[in-house]
């Protein structure tokens, strides 16, 4: 789901080939795209009507190459994937990150519901880690993992509480904004 999310994403700015939304995937990622899991995702958007394929001219005398733009359908998955508050799905860090990096798009309830699964998640992974450390024994090495696991998951509590708070400041200007609208 994260890859098409961000292909998907990449599209929305502008039409773009294969290779710009490889090099924009490995940007965002830090990590490579195969090109076996790009073109498939590709054919497979094409073949939704999510992203449509457009023969753009290059020079004259030199083949054709091919881009890909986003289609209104593809908009409509897009928001699809990003709405996804699954546990199942947000108990990976990149699923529910990039959900994050993308609340612009999607309205503060579908925000909130998607912090609120993430938050509870996180609540029984910290509980589960904190009943290890309690019981561990002296493995030093295990020890160390543990707490190291603790602090960051209470870390991430305090970031999703701030992320909460956030969406509380803006949820009257939105609505005032839809009201508006």
């Amino acid at each position: 789901m994260y890859s098409d999310i961000m292909i998907l994403r990449g599209l929305l700015t502008a039409p773009k080939h294969g290779y710009e939304i490889k090099k924009y995937m490995e940007r965002l990622t830090g990590g490579l795209l195969n090109n076996n899991t790009l073109y498939p995702a590709l054919r497979r958007f094409e073949q939704r009507g999510e992203i449509e394929k457009i023969a753009e001219e290059v020079a004259p005398g030199r083949p054709q190459r091919t881009v890909y733009r986003i289609t209104g359908k593809g908009r409509e998955r897009l928001l699809a994937l990003l709405r996804t508050a699954d546990p199942q799905v947000l108990v990976k860090d990149e699923e529910f990150q990039v959900r994050v990096g993308l609340f612009d798009l999607l309205p503060v309830a579908d925000r909130r519901r998607i912090v609120e699964v993430r938050r509870e998640r996180v609540e029984h992974e910290l509980a589960l880690q904190e009943e290890l450390a309690a019981a561990a024994g002296h493995a030093p090495w295990g020890e160390r993992v543990l707490a190291f696991t603790v602090e960051r998951l209470r870390l991430e509590l305090l970031w999703l509480a701030e992320l909460e708070a956030v969406l509380e400041e803006t949820a009257p200007e939105e609505k005032a904004l839809e009201d508006e609208g």
